[in-house]
């Protein structure tokens, strides 16, 4: 993935803001035969850390007891639109919208389960605030098992790069008109892609427009 300058200029706050607000995170590893591995996971943020769970059979966390150093992205992939749209003849002005942000970062995995339970805790409070259910501790008969066979993953954040590809590159008629129509248009995230599209118009979401020159078609670049 390149990083345009006009993608990347993203406060910290935003930023933070967008992380926060997301369900589920990718991990990538790499397998000791250099293939890498992914895996989807609820996550919660300490600091400058990244804090989830995984099992202790599954094959990331061999991977990150070998090579602690990974990835945690976190995206939300928002519309792809027509050329048409933005040009009346040139095919490549067709693109995708979306938010990422990518994490590196190094893994410390323990098995121990009261630190396996503490971290449970800490998600519980992030995806279940409202309660019901009973405390959690490795004694309990109810959540021994459990306990035993999970990894308490803790992932330090070493660089964090955002690519939020919203039409940045394009002025602020020709994004207007295209936030008219995704809102027309109203598949089922086109509104939060034209509410995203906005947010690049407002005092703190911009960036100076850069008009590509013809080339491929922009949904098939990175």
């Amino acid at each position: 993935m390149i990083f345009h300058g006009y993608y990347s200029d993203v406060p910290d706050a935003e930023l933070d803001r967008f992380v926060d607000s997301q369900e589920l995170g990718r991990l990538i590893t790499v397998g000791a035969d250099g293939t890498p591995h992914v895996g989807l996971y609820p996550f919660v943020r300490d600091g400058g850390a990244v804090d989830l769970h995984l099992v202790q059979a599954d094959e990331q966390i061999a991977d990150l007891d070998a090579r602690p150093r990974c990835v945690f992205e976190v995206d939300e992939a928002l519309a792809v639109i027509p050329s048409y749209w933005v040009h009346p003849e040139y095919g490549g002005s067709a693109t995708a919208y979306h938010r990422t942000v990518i994490f590196e970062c190094v893994a410390a995995v323990t098995r121990d389960p009261r630190a396996v339970a503490a971290q449970q805790v800490r998600l519980l409070a992030r995806y279940q605030p409202e309660g019901g259910f009973r405390a959690l501790s490795p004694d309990d008969p109810l959540y021994r098992g459990a306990l035993e066979q999970l990894a308490a993953v803790r992932l330090e954040v070493t660089t964090r790069r955002a690519k939020f590809k919203l039409g940045q590159n394009r002025p602020a008629e020709a994004r207007r008109r295209i936030i008219g129509e995704l809102r027309k248009r109203g598949r089922a995230l086109d509104g939060r892609a034209a509410d995203a599209l906005e947010w690049t118009l407002s005092p703190n979401g911009g960036g100076t427009a850069h008009v590509p020159a013809p080339g491929p078609p922009a949904h098939r670049s990175p």
